[in-house]
């Protein structure tokens, strides 16, 4: 138990880290998050991402995580990377956030639009002779037969692989709750809404490669 605790707050204090205007669920409960103009962040972002042929023959893979600040007014001011895996990566990623030319609609706090900055995750997997995995039809099985501490260990699995995902927070944290784990799943659930509220996207560049 004190180990999960440790293992948690290690990440926490990493994710806060990046954050520099962390969400603050007390004091800014109306908070309403930055969005594009032009549509689906997402999307938009992934359109044109193709693994690096380099990087793909070399296994290189990971998360590449930029900082951006969108300022009151709709403006991205600035573009700072964080965290990256290799140049070549890192390199795409940028290429494809300085393509956005659209403005963006603010961030707001109680209806007032303010700065704002947000991690942007770009997340290169390579799948050798499988498809990503089905973490949550996994851990769904293991609730069926009634064993919800491997359904856990399935979502800590998910969370070591998409440290970004909020969705794996939350469902980690009803398993915890339904076994009596009130302050892990208090603590999950709260790295849950922290991500929804500082991750602006989460754009995933999958690469299938056979391994004989």
């Amino acid at each position: 138990m004190l180990r999960s605790i440790f293992l948690f707050f290690s990440f926490f204090v990493t994710f806060i880290s990046f954050a520099q205007t962390p969400f603050n669920p007390e004091t800014e409960s109306d908070f309403v998050k930055a969005t594009y103009s032009k549509g689906n962040l997402i999307s938009i972002l992934g359109q044109d991402l193709i693994y690096p042929e380099n990087a793909a023959a070399n296994g290189t893979q990971g998360d590449v995580i930029f900082m951006l600040k969108i300022d009151e007014s709709g403006k991205l001011t600035s573009i700072e990377a964080k965290e990256r895996v290799s140049d070549d990566l890192a390199k795409q990623a940028r290429e494809t956030i300085e393509k956005l030319t659209g403005a963006w609609n603010p961030s707001k706090v109680h209806g007032k639009p303010v700065d704002r900055e947000y991690l942007l995750v770009f997340s290169y997997k390579i799948f050798y002779n499988a498809l990503p995995l089905d973490y949550h039809a996994m851990a769904k099985k293991f609730e069926d037969k009634g064993k919800l501490e491997k359904a856990v260990r399935t979502y800590d699995d998910a969370i070591k692989n998409y440290p970004f995902e909020p969705v794996y927070f939350t469902m980690r944290a009803k398993f915890k709750k339904e076994l009596g784990d009130e302050d892990g799943a208090k603590a999950d659930e709260l790295m849950a809404e922290k991500m929804n509220m500082e991750v602006l996207a989460i754009v995933e560049i999958a690469q299938s490669q056979s391994v004989r």
